[in-house]
């Protein structure tokens, strides 16, 4: 047996190290691209760093092994993922990008002109510098290298692209990183696609709107907890904004039924509740019921889309893609001030009812990113992505200046919505856990990454002309609810009348 095992590697030492020279250079041209700017503080991150960027090659690895063993599928594929890989990650390096779902989408949905305006000479000269670089490497394969045992080599290398592609602590970085991120951005999309052509129950009966105009606006939090915000009493001085304005109320007892995002949107958007949490993927959300009522629908997303709740962007009359190739495994700025001429542009839409859905990215780890380094006001901050590198007076103080910058973007979609017949409703898709029980963010579901913030802001005109909903709004202020409160309270205050409202769900009432 290991006289077996000796002979083969002798027999395909050659075609091994062709394998393996390969693989060194995706993983310091290509694969390093997702791993240089990030922030890390000593020789232990360095190390967790290196090891994930060896995962990440080690699996690249027996992909080109794969790939390899038969010369003609190598002749083809090759210098595809190549140029792919040398395109994909000269963005990385020069403008922070990485190819997302989401940005497969704009790709499709924008004009050749749009398309044509991020391809330069440098782009163009960096691709045929590669390609040629490929075709070198396939006339090599052609002519030096062979593999001996065509099965001894197809089961070893088959067998570790599932293993890292099933196992999910492999999988999830490795989806989001070159090579592998063009397959899974591209079969996501597809993925997305598919569930946007799905169909779902239409919601039946007569729809009515009682209101003569009406802008409503549903920002969409991200990992805010309600007892870290100023306004609900806490130490800090996190909302002084939020906390000047007068015709704001908060809520500060909403329970999220889970602690992720992908989860927690289709439960806020749809009718489900604790006995038909399903809903949330069968049916349609409040939005179609807003654009039978004479709605313009908007979604302005400073996140990524994911396919639990794709298919509710895509009922919006517009859909706004504002954070382009970023992703969570990148660490420069990425913040929700982003969207605002996005929101300018809706608002300036000559409609009489119009609702904007601002999907932000808020207080998501690494919180770093979610802030300018001018709103930095609680000191020391996190230095390392690695949490457990972090004490908890870091992560507090970093967390803490996230909602400083929310307070300030808050107040700017306030700004623009004063002098309007208008209404904000604020609710985070889930809460945060910032230590409670040893843990940190929202990887682990508990009492702290379920209570989420949530408040309300109406204008004057509003007040006015609906005295008796600020009252109820007022007067509701301490419930304990359910998030799945939204769907019935957007549609009570948008002045919609459908036999799916249920008046006594909704804060309004």
């Amino acid at each position: 047996m290991i006289k077996n095992i000796v002979e083969w590697f002798t027999n395909n030492k050659k075609s091994l190290l062709f394998v393996f020279s390969l693989t060194i250079f995706y993983g310091l041209i290509f694969i390093f691209s997702d791993f240089y700017d990030m922030p890390c503080d000593g020789f232990r991150d360095m190390a967790i760093l290196f090891a994930q960027w060896g995962i990440i090659c080690t699996a690249t690895f027996a992909l080109l092994w794969l790939l390899s063993i038969n010369k003609y599928v190598f002749t083809i594929l090759f210098p595809l993922i190549t140029v792919s890989c040398a395109g994909l990650s000269y963005f990385r390096y020069t403008a922070n990008i990485s190819i997302t779902p989401m940005m497969v989408d704009l790709a499709i949905i924008n004009d050749w002109r749009t398309n044509m305006d991020v391809i330069t000479w440098q782009l163009i000269l960096v691709m045929i510098l590669f390609f040629a670089l490929s075709l070198l490497v396939v006339i090599y394969r052609w002519r030096k290298i062979r593999f001996y045992g065509f099965l001894s080599h197809l089961l070893p290398s088959a067998l570790l692209i599932f293993l890292f592609t099933d196992i999910y602590m492999f999988a999830a970085p490795l989806s989001q990183r070159l090579p592998y991120s063009i397959y899974y951005s591209v079969a996501n999309y597809l993925d997305s696609k598919r569930i946007i052509s799905e169909h779902r129950k239409i919601f039946g009966g007569d729809i009515v709107n009682n209101t003569d105009s009406m802008t409503v606006v549903f920002v969409l939090g991200e990992s805010l907890r309600a007892k870290n915000l100023q306004i609900n009493g806490y130490e800090r001085e996190t909302t002084p904004l939020l906390c000047k304005e007068t015709n704001v109320v908060s809520y500060p007892n909403i329970k999220s039924e889970t602690g992720f995002t992908h989860t927690s949107i289709p439960y806020i958007l749809t009718r489900a509740d604790s006995l038909n949490e399903e809903r949330g993927y069968t049916e349609k959300s409040f939005i179609d019921l807003l654009k039978r009522g004479g709605y313009h629908t908007s979604w302005i997303a400073n996140q990524e889309s994911v396919s639990t709740f794709i298919y509710f962007m895509k009922e919006c009359d517009t859909l706004d893609y504002v954070n382009g190739g970023k992703s969570l495994y990148m660490f420069d700025k990425w913040l929700d001030g982003d969207v605002l001429p996005s929101l300018d542009r809706e608002l300036a839409r000559n409609v009489k009812h119009n609702f904007i859905l601002i999907h932000t990215i808020g207080s998501h780890w690494w919180y770093r990113s979610h802030y300018p380094d001018s709103m930095e006001l609680f000191r020391p901050v996190t230095e390392s992505r690695v949490i457990s590198s972090n004490n908890a007076e870091q992560m507090r103080n970093t967390y803490d200046n996230t909602i400083v910058y929310s307070d300030y973007f808050w107040n700017q979609v306030i700004n623009r919505l004063r002098n309007r017949k208008a209404i904000m409703i604020y609710l985070s898709d889930h809460s945060e856990s910032l230590g409670e029980n040893g843990h940190f963010t929202h990887g682990v579901v508990q009492d702290a990454t379920r209570e989420p913030a949530c408040f309300v802001w109406y204008s004057d005109i509003f007040a006015n002309c609906y005295p008796e909903k600020i009252k109820a709004l007022k007067d509701n202020r301490n419930d304990i609810l359910s998030t799945s409160f939204v769907f019935h309270s957007i549609l009570d205050v948008a002045g919609i009348e459908s036999l799916y409202k249920i008046k006594s769900e909704s804060i309004f009432r």
